[in-house]
């Protein structure tokens, strides 16, 4: 019913629905739910933050397949985020997980750039921002004459800044790396394109071995 009634009216909305997916138990709970409400979500951030309205949701190809974003987003966040899975050329394997070929993982890197790479980088900048905020309210009831000597950081998110945990190298943006939830879950090795490809002609010639009278 939570996630049923969700609407996207600002950005919060966009972040309650994102620290939902952070608990991977509850994504394959309510995949379905999530995945439609994930679209949703996707469509208002960049009609309204960004102004576009010419990008299908979902992205579709000419020959009818869609790539499902929800699944995109885990996926890249598990690995490390866009710059790790960039520098570790893990595009190809989150091709082939996303049901697509090895040779498409640039394809998927654009559609990641062009569909959720600002909408991450906000929700990382807000995720710190509320923590900050949290931090100098406790210290204000601690000591009450210390709120008017600090200095407060992230004032809009509208004009993000480069604070301490929002440094990830994004398609748009540039920084370092940033530590997350997902990361707490066992990371791919770096992708080799081409032992992958050995892998399936070995196995293709196997088969067709097997087959010969």
């Amino acid at each position: 019913m939570i996630i049923r009634e969700l609407e996207f009216k600002e950005f919060s909305d966009c972040k309650a629905l994102l620290d939902m997916i952070d608990d991977r138990d509850f994504v394959f709970k309510y995949k379905h739910d999530l995945e439609m409400k994930f679209e949703i979500m996707v469509g208002w951030f960049l009609k309204e933050k960004l102004g576009i309205t010419s990008r299908s949701i979902p992205p579709v190809l000419d020959d009818g397949r869609r790539i499902d974003l929800l699944n995109l987003y885990v996926m890249v966040e598990k690995d490390g985020g866009y710059q790790e899975v960039t520098v570790d050329n893990l595009w190809p394997a989150i091709a082939k997980d996303l049901g697509f070929e090895y040779q498409d993982g640039d394809f998927v890197r654009v559609i990641y750039a062009m569909y959720l790479d600002v909408l991450v980088y906000y929700y990382k900048f807000k995720s710190v921002q509320q923590k900050v905020q949290d931090k100098e309210m406790v210290e204000q009831q601690e000591n009450p004459m210390a709120g008017n000597e600090q200095v407060r950081n992230c004032k809009s998110a509208d004009y993000p800044m480069q604070e301490e945990g929002t440094t990830e190298h994004y398609a748009l943006y540039a920084g370092n790396s940033w530590e997350g939830s997902w990361r707490l879950h066992k990371k791919r090795r770096r992708f080799n394109f081409n032992e992958a490809r050995k892998a399936v002609d070995e196995a293709n010639m196997s088969v067709m071995m097997k087959m010969k009278p």
